[in-house]
């Protein structure tokens, strides 16, 4: 009887991202794209060097994957962030393998899969993370090879050159890429000095700040409005300590990791600094410097203001080695090819897109204590990917009903004031009658959308328009800010969103009739 042939490490990790990625496309094709998701996709339908919120990466991401905005299904537009997800769990295999062998790069590849950053928030929605993390990788891999060459090997130099393409891409993904040249000096003057005397690093730096430059010249157009608005997320200026804001974002970070992954991640630093590893320090140590800053930073500014719980993802992303060393450490090699820790955090992760999916498309009506009234469904989260697409079906029939009947004029523009629901509107309801929109209001609430009238015909005066609203995102604010800008309004028009055969959520589409030329309008 011929005996069976039991897979290697390199092979079941390549068998592990084939399994991972048609989940992935099976996720990114039931749910609807999110706010922030819809948001980057609108950078991609006018290509620049740097946008409001974020370098431009995911905007060019977005225009391949759509081949070039042709393709217009939700899987398209985040098929770059599946792809990414899976470059990053072979590039998370070859880092386990470097720093210290196949199986802890096995290891390594399974807990980043059943981390919910990695697979689902950066590995299936598309976010500027999601090509951030392949280049975060790449550039960390490079790094841990130089750490293992001489130091003057003419073969560092081109290593040097390349980390420096890779940081800078990584930077022009998103800013938070600037903590691996931080990683790199705090390294370089705290265990490895001879980098210093290097020519390579110099030269890497340059390369990186070329790259990275259209960033620069991008602010420099725009009175640097990128960092006002994200130094005054982060800002502590005058900010109190806020003990509940920071339980709460760090039990959104546990959540996000992945609870068994944060648990085996932490346990697994205290074993390192007990000095229970005996070897690859320098790797070990790069890897720390490289992460540890990051999450440092980001729990000090959780103490003061709001942060996002998948800003330490990349950081947690390095720290994943560290458990799978010690996994394969107490593990037979063929013995145990999944650990029982590493299938209770894959269970998990499972569990709760299953979770996520079911509530999100089937859950009835609304999670929010707003059942009724005009702001009905205020605060459910589940309702930033449902009723979109429903909503732009049942518009499209409003809008050429009141074209037809000569209600309203064709091509009548919809009002905007806020990014959120503005790049949902544009994706799923003017993407479908071919309207445009016009943003109104200031550029902290527009975001992007502040600059995207220039694009676009102005209005004159005695121009009418839709303004439409979600009942989860109602406020008199902005709805008196369009009020006035016109002679009047019609009561609105009012679309229900049913889910599990109950409304959640509604939309109100207003008729403006006769704009005033005013000041509110870029």
């Amino acid at each position: 009887m011929a005996l069976k042939r039991v897979l290697d490490y390199r092979e079941r990790t390549l068998l592990l991202i084939a399994i991972a990625t048609l989940i992935r496309l099976i996720v990114g094709s039931v749910l609807e794209l999110g706010s922030a998701e819809v948001y980057y996709w609108t950078y991609s339908l006018h290509l620049q060097w740097n946008y409001f919120d974020h370098p431009p990466l995911v905007a060019w991401l977005i225009r391949l994957t759509t081949a070039d905005l042709l393709l217009h299904q939700e899987l398209f537009v985040r098929l770059g962030a599946i792809i990414s997800s899976a470059i990053c769990t072979w590039l998370i295999f070859k880092i386990g393998t470097a720093v210290s062998s196949q199986q802890t790069g096995w290891f390594a590849g399974l807990l980043y899969t059943a981390s919910l950053y990695g697979s689902i928030i950066a590995g299936t929605f598309i976010l500027p993370d999601s090509p951030q993390m392949v280049f975060w990788l790449a550039g960390l891999l490079v790094l841990i090879k130089i750490s293992q060459a001489a130091v003057y090997d003419s073969k560092s130099t081109w290593q040097w050159c390349l980390f420096g393409i890779l940081s800078g891409l990584c930077i022009m993904s998103k800013v938070h890429g600037i903590f691996l040249w931080i990683g790199v000096v705090l390294y370089a003057l705290w265990a490895k000095r001879s980098w210093l005397k290097h020519p390579g690093i110099y030269l890497s730096a340059v390369i990186t700040l070329i790259l990275i430059s259209p960033i620069v010249i991008w602010n420099l157009q725009h009175d640097f409005i990128t960092y006002k608005f994200h130094s005054g997320r982060v800002s502590l200026t005058g900010a109190s300590v806020h003990i509940k804001g920071f339980i709460r974002e760090f039990i959104a970070v546990v959540l996000t990791t992945n609870p068994v992954n944060f648990y085996l991640t932490w346990s697994s630093l205290i074993w390192v600094f007990r000095r229970k590893m005996t070897a690859e320090r320098r790797e070990i140590q790069l890897l720390l410097f490289c992460s540890l800053p990051l999450i440092v930073v980001l729990l000090y500014i959780s103490l003061f203001r709001e942060t996002l719980p998948h800003w330490p993802g990349p950081a947690y992303s390095c720290l994943i080695i560290l458990p799978a060393m010690k996994l394969a450490s107490a593990v037979k090699p063929e013995r145990n090819p999944f650990p029982n820790r590493i299938k209770w955090a894959l269970t998990y992760t499972l569990l709760m897109v299953i979770l996520a999916i079911l509530i999100t498309n089937y859950y009835p009506g609304t999670l929010s204590t707003h059942k009724d009234g005009i702001d009905i469904g205020k605060g459910d989260l589940t309702l930033d990917m449902y009723g979109w697409q429903e909503a732009g079906q049942k518009y499209d029939s409003l809008y050429r009903s009141d074209v037809r009947n000569k209600i309203m004029p064709f091509g009548a523009p919809i009002i905007i004031t806020n990014w959120i629901p503005a790049a949902h509107i544009d994706y799923y309801i003017a993407g479908r009658t071919g309207q445009e929109t016009l943003a109104m209001g200031s550029v902290l609430d527009l975001h992007q959308y502040y600059w995207t009238n220039s694009f676009k015909k102005p209005l004159k005066n005695g121009d009418n328009a839709y303004f439409i609203v979600a009942s989860d995102l109602f406020n008199y604010k902005t709805f008196d800010l369009v009020t006035n800008s016109f002679m009047r309004y019609q009561m609105p028009l009012v679309i229900p969103e049913l889910r599990g055969g109950i409304i959640c959520k509604q939309l109100y589409v207003f008729r403006m009739i006769g704009y005033r030329v005013n000041s509110a309008f870029r």
